[in-house]
């Protein structure tokens, strides 16, 4: 019986299903059938020639009897060589699965499901570029949205917190808002407002687009340079989309290393046997979301303002990591 097959065997014997018998077998021996192995062929002593003993004639037993005795000639036989202790036993097995499988595809298990969620959170978070210019406090960019927490804005002088609280509301509300306009007339009182607004960049570069070219009408200068500030805002949102692709393939690609490498964990088939790459996944989503923030950075546009990386860049680059550390203990434990 080959290794294999023994192995398969005894798992069968502790309980386990056919099915979850051979996933646990293929984990060790990947081209493994299930069948009925040969046996080990026993050496096998060749008779005694029939011419070594002659045949005593009917004519001449009377003389044999009469004769004096005489030693017959004896025919040495070989005897087989005795075989080595434990030769024809079978290979030591590896080592039969448990109920739990081993820590370290637990770990890769643990560590592809927080890649998962740390990726998805990336990709809804509003901070990826805080900005940390002076009156530009509670700002943070997303992949396309931005975002004012007006709670945190310091007064000027001779202005009460509240008053600062209201006026950035009431910007926010408006420059934030698809229609400008139509936010403005149904704004009635800023109270209404939360401190915290969300919007979309895009919409923001549009608006104050809008809001300031009536103020530079007749000078054409003034009118193009504004055109090339509304072109470099737009780039922002523009590389977010393009980071924010990649990302979703990242999280495509840890959604499936999660099931992969959790059914391998607990003995489950998948089709295809697919329960064997999972540790290709992990890694492969793991290079997708490190490549989507450095996308993301490279396609960002040159500005001067004081900038800092946010809480989305670091949960992203975060799950990068963790989904090629699931892959490579994957594969450690698969080898």
């Amino acid at each position: 019986m080959s290794a294999a097959q023994d192995y398969y065997n005894q798992v069968l014997s502790i309980g386990h299903s056919p099915e979850n018998a051979l996933a646990y077998t293929r984990q060790h021996y990947p081209d493994f059938v299930p069948g009925v192995s040969k046996a080990v062929d026993a050496p096998v002593l060749a008779p005694v020639s029939q011419q070594a003993v002659p045949a005593v004639q009917p004519a001449a037993q009377h003389a044999a009897v009469t004769a004096p005795a005489v030693a017959a000639p004896t025919t040495s036989v070989a005897a087989p060589a005795a075989a080595p202790p434990n030769a024809y036993a079978p290979m030591s097995p590896t080592p039969l699965p448990e109920d739990s499988t081993s820590p370290m595809m637990w770990g890769a298990v643990a560590c592809i499901v927080f890649a998962l969620l740390l990726s998805v959170a990336g990709q809804f978070s509003h901070s990826w570029i805080v900005n940390n210019e002076e009156g530009g406090e509670g700002q943070t960019v997303g992949l396309t949205t931005i975002r004012q927490d007006c709670s945190v804005t310091e007064p000027d002088a001779g202005e009460t917190k509240q008053q600062a609280i209201d006026a950035c509301k009431a910007f926010a509300y408006g420059f934030f808002a698809e229609d400008m306009d139509a936010a403005t007339d149904e704004l009635d009182d800023v109270d209404d407002i939360d401190d915290t607004i969300i919007g979309d960049y895009e919409d923001y570069c549009d608006n104050v687009y809008t809001f300031t070219a009536p103020l530079m009408m007749g000078d054409q200068d003034a009118l193009a340079n504004l055109s090339d500030v509304r072109d470099t805002c737009l780039e922002t949102p523009a590389a977010g989309s393009t980071g924010g692709m990649i990302l979703w393939l990242g999280s495509i690609g840890a959604l499936l290393g999660t099931v992969m490498l959790a059914s391998a964990s607990i003995g489950r088939s998948l089709p295809a046997a697919a329960e064997n790459h999972g540790k290709w996944a992990g890694m492969a989503a793991g290079v997708l979301m490190l490549l989507a923030v450095l996308v993301w950075w490279l396609l960002l546009p040159e500005t001067d303002t004081d900038t800092s990386a946010g809480m989305g860049v670091w949960m992203t680059v975060l799950g990068g990591v963790l989904g090629l550390v699931a892959g490579v203990l994957a594969f450690l434990d698969q080898k």
